[in-house]
């Protein structure tokens, strides 16, 4: 915690363009003007957006609202320009997303691969199955490879598609990469589907070590803005590994690509051997505008996140960095964000403990984003997610802009064990590693270099390479730009 505490027209089809020609001038409700919610639009991005002073002095107002929003991004779609705030229709979805809620959910993440780098054709797998799901329920499994969706080959200009449309069930092609077999099976998606973070948790001995293990797929409080509930399941993983007197944590990152920046405080507050809640664990700098404006009438504390003692509900948060003797963290090409600002934020507090990455080297990415839409004017139903920050350690350090090296690099493709399974490929290298030291052992997984991954569902969830920072704060400036 800081320490002071933080929208179906059914229509004709021969008015089509007409619909088309309508959006240019009213929204969609028709009771609030394109303009009006434009002017909105700038104004708030006058305030917040980190590259504010690049903002066009003479913007079209009289655009559609999210044509509008994505003409005044800074070098859009650049590389080293903002790539990553976004606008919707419905602010409500939008804060839904952003707590792990999908719509029309499949029941599992998934990977997409080719089999060279000259095919077309893609071949996905599942990368894990979430609980209380059909697809759970199918007896469909970490692993499972797949070729088509309601009988279309998946390619690689349909993969991000085929599987998050709207309908209610699918009918996949499942393949087996052995026999050359296939099958199909019907899996019908889950309406409003809350994804729970705390994926997996255990505890395992060997040759005197106590190894717990965490896999943590989000950094997401609860499945709505005022729910704690996963943060306090975190919590109480921690509490079993504190009673049990783990020695070593292996934290499992692979597919966690971002998420709010008070989760990521809790679990970092949780893994911190140096934890005092006057130690800073992340700096925010800001657009000029608004760095200045908060040091003016708040102080410098104001851009400071402290670690915590206690979570939001009041519960005390059980720290085992005292306790543990070295930190394993699993990584991929889709560990971002949130994730790696947890990995920049303990480096200044780890006393000499080690924290060893095992995997891929992460995305790179150290901006943080916040939810805002207009709660004066009830007609305007849109929401917009703005990149607004930058963000340190306590040493001024963010130097993960190219992403994190891994200690060992190692690709998990292939054919998947389950999570969990210490003959798995990341987590077998970890406890290797804790057990001798090296990571010169053969892994009875191997990964398939012929395999080449070019996407996952993970990159498309609403705060993939994104760290949501809570704004409320924020609103108690005094001042208009």
């Amino acid at each position: 915690m800081r320490k002071h505490n933080y929208f179906n027209y059914f229509i004709f089809a021969f008015v089509a363009i007409l619909l088309i020609s309508c959006k240019k001038d009213n929204l969609d409700n028709n009771d609030i003007s394109n303009k009006d919610v434009n002017k909105w639009i700038y104004r708030e991005m006058s305030i917040y957006y980190l590259w504010n002073e690049n903002l066009p002095n003479s913007p079209n107002y009289g655009m559609y609202p999210e044509n509008f929003f994505y003409s005044l991004l800074y070098k859009s779609g650049k590389t080293d320009g903002d790539r990553f705030s976004w606008i919707q229709n419905d602010y409500i979805e939008l804060l839904n997303l952003l707590s792990g809620v999908t719509q029309y959910d499949i029941g599992f993440e998934y990977i997409g691969y080719l089999i060279n780098e000259t095919s077309n054709d893609v071949l996905g797998q599942i990368a894990y199955v979430k609980p209380n799901t059909d697809a759970e329920n199918l007896g469909l499994k970490r692993g499972d490879y797949f070729t088509h969706v309601n009988g279309i080959r998946l390619n690689r200009s349909n993969f991000r598609t085929l599987l998050s449309g709207d309908e209610t069930s699918v009918s996949i092609t499942f393949y087996d990469r052995n026999t050359g077999a296939s099958n199909n099976k019907t899996v019908i998606k889950h309406a409003n589907y809350a994804e729970n973070p705390v994926f997996y948790d255990n505890i395992y001995e060997n040759n005197g070590h106590k190894i717990g293990y965490l896999v943590y797929n989000a950094f997401v409080n609860g499945p709505d803005q005022k729910s704690y509930i996963y943060d306090q399941q975190l919590n109480e993983v921690f509490e079993k590994f504190k009673n049990s007197q783990i020695t070593e944590l292996v934290l499992d990152l692979r597919y966690n690509s971002g998420g709010s920046m008070s989760a990521a405080l809790m679990l970092g507050s949780m893994l911190a051997p140096n934890h005092n809640v006057n130690n800073i664990f992340v700096k925010l700098q800001y657009n000029k505008l608004l760095q200045s404006e908060l040091i003016k009438q708040f102080g410098e504390e104001e851009l400071f996140y402290y670690m915590s003692d206690k979570l939001q509900t009041g519960e005390t948060i059980n720290n085992i960095g005292s306790y543990i003797n070295s930190l394993y963290i699993l990584t991929s090409n889709w560990t971002a964000s949130a994730s790696e600002l947890v990995i920049n934020s303990l480096k200044p507090y780890m006393n000499g403990k080690p924290i060893i990455l095992i995997g891929n080297i992460t995305v790179g990415k150290n901006v943080g984003s916040i939810s805002i839409y207009d709660n004066k004017n009830s007609q305007n139903k849109w929401g917009m997610q703005p990149i607004v920050c930058y963000f340190f350690n306590s040493e001024d350090t963010a130097d993960f802009g190219n992403g994190f090296v891994p200690d060992k690099e190692e690709k998990d493709n292939g054919d998947k064990l389950q999570l969990g399974d210490t003959n798995e490929i990341m987590l077998k290298i970890a406890i290797d590693h804790i057990i001798d030291g090296n990571f010169s052992k053969t892994t009875t997984q191997l990964s398939d270099n012929q395999l080449v991954t070019i996407v996952s569902s993970m990159e498309q969830k609403t705060w993939a390479n994104k760290t949501i920072i809570d704004h409320s704060f924020l609103k108690k400036l005094n001042f208009k730009p």
